[in-house]
């Protein structure tokens, strides 16, 4: 991806969509893995106003409550469609292995640059079943869906959510650039949805892209650190620029050793790092191992 100097080119456009991008992600902060956060408590009268703290709200406790992964997808089309966002969705086949699918939504802009925003909507847990159908690459998912012993709130309802309130939000309005919302599958199996995806752009729309905000992980109780060290510089800075202007708490967290999301494949690496991470993750993934070069 060619890079340039967001402080430079930042626009009225893309500061406002970097405030409510931080916005929606401190407004999941008060959530538990055992509890959908009360958004009606907090206050950014600035930024957010009460019927999206409410719509946050909402979509979180539909995520979470919908059970497994195939029901994961299921409410969040649900909630799309209610966006009225139905003719801008699509759904996007990982692999022939793969029983899951990404969930992409396109909002057309005055140009063709493109901002992709990213979430992974798949959960996993400690049930021995789901443990066994990563390894299978998701094939038992469907008749283990009832059988999770986690909510998968934080990794990664609150983080679906906030794309999709950030969608419902970008589509209301006039936009300069073209916003491409990519919720993808198989994200604890390898990041297979997102490779999947990013193999298939075309050289020409790959070089359409300006930045991609991956949303991973956001709402855990206490913690105001939202951008990691593995962003881009100037992105980074620009975000804590604004949130700092908007009287927002933001911080910046140190990626954990070996952790990975649904950046990387956007980074494009290579066959033997994508072979590497699918063998980590995903045994009978390993044997088809998606590229994201």
């Amino acid at each position: 991806m060619k890079k340039q100097t967001i402080l430079n080119l930042i626009s009225c456009e893309m500061k406002s969509f970097i405030l409510l991008c931080v916005s929606f992600v401190i407004l999941s902060s008060c959530s538990t893995y055992h509890q959908v956060p009360n958004i009606r408590s907090l206050r950014f009268e600035n930024t957010i106003n009460s019927k999206q703290k409410l719509s946050l709200s909402k979509s979180i406790e539909e995520i979470v409550n919908a059970g497994g992964n195939h029901y994961r997808k299921k409410a969040i089309i649900k909630q799309l469609s209610s966006f009225g966002l139905e003719e801008n969705t699509r759904q996007e086949r990982i692999d022939w292995l793969s029983v899951q699918k990404n969930i992409i939504v396109d909002i057309p802009g005055e140009s063709d640059s493109l901002i992709y925003i990213v979430a992974h909507y798949d959960k996993t847990d400690i049930n021995p079943f789901k443990l066994a159908s990563i390894y299978l690459n998701g094939l038992l998912d469907p008749l283990i869906s009832w059988s999770y012993t986690s909510q998968g709130a934080i990794d990664n309802a609150t983080g679906v959510a906030v794309a999709l309130q950030l969608a419902k939000s970008i589509a209301e309005r006039d936009n300069k650039f073209s916003y491409r919302i990519l919720l993808a599958g198989s994200e604890e199996s390898g990041l297979r949805g997102s490779r999947a995806h990013v193999a298939r752009l075309s050289l020409k729309e790959f070089d359409k892209i300006k930045f991609v905000v991956n949303i991973d992980v956001v709402g855990v109780k206490g913690k105001q650190n939202c951008v990691y060290t593995v962003s881009d510089d100037d992105l980074e800075q620009e975000a804590l620029i604004i949130a700092k202007q908007n009287n927002i708490e933001l911080g910046v967290g140190t990626f954990p050793i070996g952790a990975t999301s649904d950046y990387l494949p956007f980074k494009k690496t290579s066959f033997g790092l994508d072979f590497a991470r699918s063998f980590a993750f995903n045994l009978t993934g390993s044997l088809l191992p998606q590229r994201s070069y």
